[in-house]
């Protein structure tokens, strides 16, 4: 081949590969993906920062105040280090009442989804300000949320479900898919999308590691051991569980191969509808089983909804109608043939004198 023809053809490779990233590239900046679960994820996130506002509602003062259980001196202190936080602003009492209602106003919007990216900034201000206040009462959620609200700033979660979506439809205007604002905020969603579920999936991943190389995770007790913690237990229902040797075992060897084995679940479009609903499964019985770390399962709940696809939501909510109305599952139907001819379609073969139509013509033989 000389030299024009691998010119040629360099240029025609190089062509091929723009019009790929291209089309990518529009894929993804005008479409905008797993808005439900976006939507979903912000709901629960919102109610849990929530929760944990009126769960200690009338002991506020107590739990975080300036003559709280956690000392000033402790809070504001060498010991504190360098964590920013509202609270120490001001000792007085004023203040104190003014920063934790105002953040209690800012889980309810970001929540109903007002002015979303906005609320979700005052959230994580006013909930990392809180967290700081008082470290002894958090259990491990905390960590996930302050990750996670960094992200979804970016994320467009006031898409559905939200004060924004419902105030988006009122407007006369469409939105313009293809001006540069658009495009680069959903290239920035995606983004943050997929850096939600990195994030999950190192939280199960380390978890899983760690887990290995414990000894009562190896011999199959350890779940025995944790359903026993009296801080976390439920008295009375936990031991439904831990006296039965089988299914301790079950549950303890599931665990860890389910968390080792979530991250590649998802390259599988078909199981990943399983993960996420092992992984509800699995921090729903957090939950219930271990009281104390409830917040830490609901913020795991949530960042799990945010996995799945508009098309998976749809489609579970097309079954659950069809289920409640008792309809059943429709018939696979035939493909519909375009009566109208292509441009390159061959002629159709004609009849022959007996009536019959000739066989078509294979299309192996006929490329050779």
């Amino acid at each position: 081949m000389n030299a024009p023809h691998t010119a040629a053809a360099a240029r025609a490779l190089a062509g091929r590969s723009l019009q790929r990233w291209s089309a990518a590239l529009d894929a993804f900046s005008l479409h905008r993906r797993a808005l439900i679960g976006s939507a979903l994820a912000r709901i629960l996130l919102g109610a849990t920062g929530l929760y944990f506002y009126l769960r200690d509602y009338t002991d506020r003062g107590y739990m975080w105040g300036p003559d709280g259980v956690w000392p000033w001196q402790n809070f504001t202190g060498p010991a504190a280090g360098d964590g920013f936080s509202l609270y120490n602003l001001s000792r007085s009492d004023l203040w104190f009442e003014l920063v934790f209602h105002a953040g209690v106003l800012a889980a309810l919007l970001f929540t109903l989804g007002w002015k979303t990216r906005f609320s979700c900034v005052a959230h994580y201000v006013f909930l990392w300000s809180l967290n700081q206040r008082n470290p002894v009462v958090l259990d491990g959620g905390d960590n996930v949320t302050a990750i996670v609200l960094v992200f979804f700033v970016f994320i467009d979660a006031g898409a559905r479900f939200s004060l924004d979506a419902r105030s988006a439809k009122s407007r006369p205007s469409g939105i313009d898919r293809q001006s540069v604002r658009y495009r680069i905020g959903s290239l920035l969603h995606h983004a943050g999308l997929l850096a939600v579920i990195l994030q999950v999936c190192t939280v199960y991943l380390v978890s899983g590691m760690y887990k290995v190389q414990g000894e009562r995770w190896q011999n199959g007790t350890a779940l025995y051991y944790i359903l026993r913690v009296n801080e976390f237990g439920w008295p009375g229902v936990n031991r439904l569980v831990y006296e039965n040797a089988t299914l301790v075992v079950a549950i303890t060897y599931g665990t860890v191969f389910f968390q080792l084995a979530f991250t590649f679940l998802l390259f599988n479009r078909k199981w990943r509808v399983f993960a996420v609903a092992g992984g509800i499964l699995m921090h729903a019985g957090i939950g219930v089983h271990m009281a104390g770390l409830i917040t830490f399962s609901l913020v795991m709940i949530a960042l799990e909804l945010v996995i799945m696809g508009d098309d998976h939501y749809r489609r579970l909510a097309r079954t659950w109608r069809r289920m409640r109305q008792g309809i059943p599952e429709p018939a696979t139907a035939a493909p519909e043939i375009d009566p109208r001819p292509r441009a390159n379609a061959a002629p159709l073969p004609q009849a022959t004198s007996t009536g019959a139509r000739p066989a078509p013509a294979d299309p192996v033989l006929t490329r050779l």
